[in-house]
């Protein structure tokens, strides 16, 4: 993805671009290292949700006084490129009109990679790193709907999930949402607890969902933005895809 992602980047007058994978919710940029983490989620999770309200393939420009912005939007993806007032908008065309089903290949490519990694990568990440997980999207949840009903969601879906994940036995919901070790759990991680962690994020989103307009399963790309590249690379939010309700 980055070659193809380098090769529109060299066109000149663009200062930068971003994939949104659709169906995963997942992002790949290349930007200028002037864009923080923020910068960058202030800007994927918008148009995220712009390319899910759009039901046809379409390009679109943008002008703007100190550059220009074109936007591609396909099925399964939608990609943005910022550039400067220069931007050749034509070359850029030329250039897209190998990289946007390039990349589409790369995405179907990489949901069985992602898949191949995670088994490789999940004993880097250990049951902590999941715990913080959940916790950070409890934390935002809490900010979206409140403690009582993220409490609520996350021990019910824990509770339908326990007999499936039995590792989730070990973990216990308070009050504030906070979700902490009860029993012993081990700290090394295998496929299984990746996948019980994901599923229990995916029925909890769910299920919150149902309650209330402020929540749905595809916010999990905003909801752990600040930890989405470990998760990624980990084959969380494939395996968030796949068990999805």
């Amino acid at each position: 993805m980055n070659n193809i992602l380098a090769n529109i980047r060299a066109v000149g007058g663009v200062t930068g671009t971003i994939v949104v994978d659709k169906n995963r919710s997942l992002t790949y940029e290349l930007m200028p290292a002037s864009f923080t983490t923020e910068n960058i989620k202030e800007i994927a999770l918008p148009l995220l949700h712009f390319g899910k309200s759009l039901t046809k393939n379409m390009s679109m420009d943008f002008f703007f006084e100190n550059g220009v912005a074109r936007i591609y939007n396909r099925e399964g993806q939608i990609l943005i490129i910022l550039g400067t007032p220069e931007l050749n908008l034509n070359t850029l065309g030329f250039v897209c009109r190998e990289a946007i089903p390039a990349i589409k290949r790369k995405l179907t490519q990489g949901k069985s990679e992602v898949m191949r990694e995670s088994i490789l990568n999940t004993a880097d990440i250990g049951t902590e790193f999941l715990l913080k997980a959940i916790n950070i999207i409890s934390t935002n949840c809490v900010e979206k709907i409140g403690a009582y009903l993220t409490t609520k969601y996350l021990r019910q879906s824990k509770d339908e999930l326990v007999s499936t994940y039995p590792v989730l036995a070990s973990l216990s919901v308070d009050n504030n949402s906070i979700v902490s070790v009860i029993r012993g759990l081990s700290t090394k991680s295998d496929e299984d607890t990746l996948t019980a962690f994901a599923h229990w994020a995916n029925l909890f989103l769910s299920s919150a969902a149902k309650a209330t307009n402020k929540l749905k399963p595809a916010d999990i790309m905003e909801l752990t933005f600040e930890i989405k590249d470990k998760l990624q690379i980990s084959g969380f939010y494939q395996l968030y895809a796949d068990v999805g309700v």
